[in-house]
C-alpha cells in the first residue's frame, strides 16, 4: 500500500491554517496606511500552520489553499488572478527560505523566512504592475519605501509565529499531537 506524503489530519490542519489566513485578512486590519501591514498576521499565521506540519510544501499548500479562498471570496485590490498568485506566492516563498532556514522555532530563522516569503507577494504585485502596463515613474515612486515595509511587517509576524511555536510546545501542544495522530 502507498504512503501519502501529507496525512489527511495535516491536510485538514493546512486547510484550516489556510482558512485562518483568510479570516484574519478580513478581520484583522491595522488602521495604519502602510503597504504590506497585513503580512504581520497572516505570516505569522503562515509560520505557525509550516511548523506544526513541518513537512517540506506544508506552507505552498497554505498559501495555494488560502489563495483559492481569497480569490473565490473576492479578496484584494487587483483581481482574482493576483490575488491567486500574490497568497501561493507568499506560500512558495516561504517553503523555499525554510530549505535554508529549516527552525522556524528559532525567531532569527522565523523573522528571516517569513520576510522573504512575504516579500514575494511584494514581487508578485510589482510584476502585475509591470505586465498590466502601470507607469514606471508610478512604480519606482514608492517602490522602495513598499519593499521595506513588506520585509518589514513579514518578518514581524515570522517573530510572533516563532514565539507562538515555542509557547506551543511548551504548553506540551506538539506532544498531544503525537498522541492523537
Amino acid at each position: 500500500m502507498k504512503t501519502r506524503y501529507f496525512s489527511t489530519f495535516q491536510l485538514v490542519l493546512l486547510a484550516l491554517f489556510a482558512a485562518l489566513i483568510v479570516v484574519a485578512k478580513i478581520s484583522l486590519r491595522l488602521p495604519i496606511q502602510l503597504s504590506g501591514h497585513s503580512g504581520l498576521f497572516w505570516m505569522a499565521i503562515m509560520v505557525v500552520g509550516a511548523g506544526i506540519v513541518n513537512k517540506r510544501g506544508a506552507a505552498s499548500l497554505i498559501g495555494l489553499t488560502s489563495g483559492i479562498l481569497a480569490a473565490f471570496l473576492g479578496m484584494g485590490d487587483f483581481g482574482a488572478i493576483n490575488t491567486f498568485l500574490s497568497y501561493t506566492a507568499v506560500g512558495v516563498g516561504t517553503d523555499l527560505a525554510m530549505l535554508l532556514l529549516p527552525n522556524l522555532e528559532d525567531p532569527i530563522s522565523a523573522t528571516i523566512v517569513a520576510a522573504i516569503g512575504h516579500t514575494a507577494k511584494f514581487l508578485v504585485k510589482w510584476l502585475f504592475g509591470i505586465v498590466t502596463g502601470a507607469p514606471v515613474g508610478f512604480l519606482a515612486l514608492g517602490l522602495l519605501w513598499a519593499m521595506i515595509s513588506y520585509i518589514f511587517f513579514g518578518g514581524l509576524g515570522g517573530l510572533l509565529g516563532s514565539l507562538t511555536l515555542k509557547a506551543l510546545r511548551k504548553a506540551g501542544f506538539f506532544v498531544y499531537m503525537a498522541e492523537k495522530r
